[in-house]
C-alpha cells in the first residue's frame, strides 16, 4: 500500500491544477466570487517557485488553460446542439494558448524571485508578468476577429470599490492589479513557510531583509515588500471609489427615465412565421403597457401588463380619468428601448411589409419615441440580400428617423462566414445571407421629453465585450451607451451574466451610464461608478417576459475619462515592463548560472 505521503505527492500537482481552476472558474460570473480571483494563480505559482521540471510544468498548466475555458465557455452548449458542445471544447484549444504563453513565461521568470535578488528585481519580474497577461488579453480583442470573453478584470464586475483605476486604463488596470497581487501572495507564502526556514544563501546588499550577518527580529525577516506594493494599488482604488461615491452622489443628476422591454422570446421561435402574430402582440402590449409604470409600480411581467391595459382602456370608456389614469397617459417616460432583432421576421427598409407604419403607428399609442432593434433591409448591387444588425429611432410626432446605428464588429458564422469561398462552412442562424457590417460611430439622437437631446452610443450584441468599441461611440459624442442584445442564445446559465460583466467594465472604464436591453438575459442600468440596476422577476431570476422602468442618473457635461481619451495605453506599458523584465531575468540567469530543478514536485 502506498504511505500517505507518497499519495500526496501523487495528487500534489492534480490538486493544484483543480484549486486553480476551482477559483478561477467561480470568480467567474455566474457565481461571481470575485474575490477568489486574486488568488486563483497562488498554487501554480507557489509550485513555480520550486522550479519544477518543464515536462510536469507544461502539461498541468495547459490542463488549467484548458479546463478552465471549458467550465467558462460552458453556455455554448446551448447554442445549436450538437454545434454549441462543438465549440465549448474547440475554442479553448484555440484560446488557450495565450494563457498558457503566460504560464510559460511565469515558470521561466518568477523562480527568480527570491530573497538572494533584489526588491526592484522581484517587483521588475512581477510587473513584466503582469504586464504580459495583460497584452495577451489585448490580443484576444482582435486575433481571429476577436473574442475578449471575460478578461480578468472583468471577474471584479460586482465590486466597483476596485475598479476606479479602470477610468485611467480600462479593464486592463485591474487585470493587471489582479496578477500582480497572485504573484505578490505567492511570494509572501514562499517567503513564510520555505525562505524563513533556510539559512539565508547569501546576503545581499541591495536587499538588507535577507542579511543574515546580524539576527533581527522576526516581523523584520519575515517583511515581504512585493506584498505591500501589491496592497498600494488597491488602498488606492478604494479611496478614490469613496470620493468618487461623494462627488457623484452631491453632482449626479437625472438625465433621463426608459422603460426596457425584454421579450423572452426563444432564439428560434423570432424567427418562425408561424409564431409571428403571437411574438408580435408580446411586443405590442410590453410597448404599450411601458407609459403606464410609475414609482409605484416600476416593473410589469406580460400579465401584469395586460391587466393593467385593460384597466385603463376601461377607465377611458367609462370616462373615469381621474387622477392616476391622466398620469398615464403623460408622457413619463423619455423612450422605450426594445432588444437586439426585436421582430427579424420583418425588415424596416422594406415598403412593402407595413412594418415602418406599424412601428410609427406603435410610438404615436405610447406617446414616446421606441428605440428598437431591428433587421434593416440594405440592397446593394454586391449584395442585393443584405442587411444590417441596427438600432433606429422611431418618434411618435416624425415616425422613423433616418439615422441608424448598425452593428460592427460582426458575429463568424452567426452574422457571416469566414471563408465562404473557399470551405463549405454555413451561418448557425436562419438566414442565408451576410450581414452588412457598419461603419458610424456617430450617436443615436433622441428627442426627450424636456426637447433635449439624447445622445445613444449604441453596442450591438457582443460589441460590449470590445473596449475600442466603446471608447470609438464616447468619443463620437455619446453621453450614454445603450446596448441591445438577444442573449436568449446561451439558455439560462452563465452566459448572460459573463456578457452583462463587460458592460460593467465599459461604464467604469469610460465614465457614462450604460443601459442594457436583452430579449432574454440581463437588462438594467449601470451607472458610471459601477452601480448596478437590474430587471429581475419576484424570484430574482433576469429570465423572464416584462417591462422596467429605469431613471438615470449623471454628471451634466461630464468629461471624457483618461482612458476614453487615451486607450489602452497601459498595453503597451506593460508590454515595455516584460520586455524588461525577460532581459533582466535572462541576465541573471546567465550570471548565475541557473539550471532548473528536474523531478521536483
Amino acid at each position: 500500500m502506498l504511505s500517505g505521503r507518497k499519495i500526496l505527492q501523487k495528487l500534489g500537482v492534480p490538486a493544484l491544477v483543480l484549486a486553480s481552476i476551482a477559483l478561477f472558474v467561480l470568480s467567474m460570473p455566474r457565481f461571481s466570487f470575485s474575490g477568489f480571483a486574486w488568488f486563483f494563480c497562488v498554487p501554480l505559482a507557489v509550485w513555480s517557485l520550486k522550479r519544477p521540471a518543464w515536462k510536469r510544468w507544461l502539461p498541468a498548466t495547459w490542463a488549467f488553460c484548458y479546463l478552465s475555458g471549458v467550465l467558462i465557455l460552458i453556455w455554448l452548449s446551448r447554442l445549436y446542439p450538437p454545434l454549441g458542445w462543438i465549440a465549448v471544447f474547440l475554442l479553448p484549444v484555440i484560446y488557450t494558448a495565450f494563457p498558457f504563453a503566460w504560464f510559460v513565461a511565469l515558470r521561466k521568470i518568477f523562480p527568480l524571485c527570491t530573497r538572494e535578488r533584489s526588491v526592484g528585481f522581484r517587483v521588475l519580474c512581477m510587473l513584466g508578468l503582469s504586464g504580459l497577461w495583460i497584452v495577451l488579453e489585448w490580443v484576444l480583442t482582435w486575433f481571429l476577429t476577436g473574442f475578449p470573453w471575460m478578461p480578468l478584470g472583468a471577474t471584479q464586475w460586482n465590486f466597483p470599490a476596485v475598479l476606479s483605476l479602470c477610468k485611467f486604463a480600462g479593464t486592463p488596470a485591474a487585470s493587471a492589479m489582479v496578477v500582480f497581487f497572485n504573484l505578490a501572495v505567492a511570494r509572501y507564502i514562499w517567503k513564510q513557510f520555505v525562505e524563513m526556514r533556510r539559512p539565508c544563501a547569501r546576503a545581499s546588499s541591495a536587499d538588507p531583509i535577507s542579511v543574515c550577518a546580524a539576527p533581527l527580529p522576526k516581523f523584520f525577516r519575515s517583511f515581504c515588500p512585493e506584498f505591500y506594493i501589491a496592497l498600494a494599488p488597491i488602498f488606492v482604488s478604494i479611496v478614490m471609489f469613496a470620493y468618487s461615491c461623494f462627488n457623484y452622489e452631491n453632482e449626479a443628476e437625472k438625465k433621463f427615465s426608459f422603460a426596457a422591454v425584454q421579450t423572452n422570446f426563444d432564439p428560434m421561435e423570432k424567427w418562425d412565421k408561424t409564431r409571428f402574430s403571437e411574438n408580435l402582440d408580446v411586443l405590442k402590449t410590453l410597448t404599450l403597457a411601458a407609459p403606464l409604470l410609475g414609482d409605484d409600480k416600476p416593473q410589469m411581467t406580460l400579465l401584469q401588463a395586460k391587466s393593467a391595459l385593460a384597466e385603463n382602456a376601461f377607465s377611458r370608456d367609462k370616462n373615469r380619468v381621474g387622477n392616476n389614469a391622466e398620469r398615464s397617459r403623460e408622457r413619463s417616460l423619455d423612450f422605450i428601448l426594445w432588444p437586439e432583432a426585436a421582430m427579424p421576421v420583418l425588415q424596416l427598409g422594406d415598403k412593402e411589409n407595413g412594418y415602418e407604419e406599424f412601428l410609427a403607428g406603435l410610438s404615436r399609442a405610447a406617446k414616446t419615441p421606441i428605440v428598437a432593434g431591428a433587421i434593416y433591409a440594405a440592397k446593394t448591387p454586391a449584395n442585393p440580400d443584405g442587411y444590417y444588425n441596427s438600432v433606429h429611432v422611431i418618434d411618435p410626432k416624425f415616425g422613423l428617423g433616418e439615422n441608424f446605428a448598425a452593428k460592427r464588429h460582426l458575429v463568424p458564422f452567426g452574422e457571416y462566414v469566414p471563408l465562404a469561398d473557399i470551405l463549405p462552412l454555413r451561418k448557425v442562424v436562419p438566414v442565408a445571407t451576410d450581414c452588412l457590417r457598419g461603419t458610424s460611430f456617430e450617436p443615436l439622437c433622441v428627442r426627450s421629453r424636456k426637447n433635449s437631446v439624447l445622445k445613444l452610443g449604441v453596442l450591438v450584441c457582443y460589441e460590449d465585450v470590445f473596449p475600442e468599441l466603446g471608447r470609438a461611440v464616447v468619443n463620437a459624442g455619446a453621453d450614454t451607451i445603450a446596448v441591445v442584445t438577444n442573449d436568449a442564445w446561451y439558455g439560462e446559465g452563465s452566459g448572460a451574466y459573463q456578457h452583462m460583466a463587460h458592460s460593467v467594465m465599459q461604464a467604469v472604464s469610460l465614465g457614462v451610464p450604460v443601459i442594457r436591453c436583452g430579449n432574454a438575459g440581463w437588462s438594467g442600468v449601470i451607472s458610471p461608478i459601477g452601480q448596478i440596476y437590474e430587471m429581475a422577476d419576484a424570484r430574482g431570476s433576469i429570465y423572464f417576459r416584462g417591462v422596467r422602468r429605469f431613471d438615470v442618473y449623471g454628471k451634466r457635461d461630464a468629461e471624457p475619462t483618461f482612458y476614453a481619451l487615451h486607450g489602452d495605453w497601459l498595453v503597451l506599458a506593460g508590454g515595455a515592463f516584460f520586455a524588461l523584465a525577460l532581459a533582466a531575468s535572462l541576465r541573471e540567469c546567465k550570471r548565475e548560472k541557473i539550471r532548473p530543478a528536474s523531478g521536483v514536485m
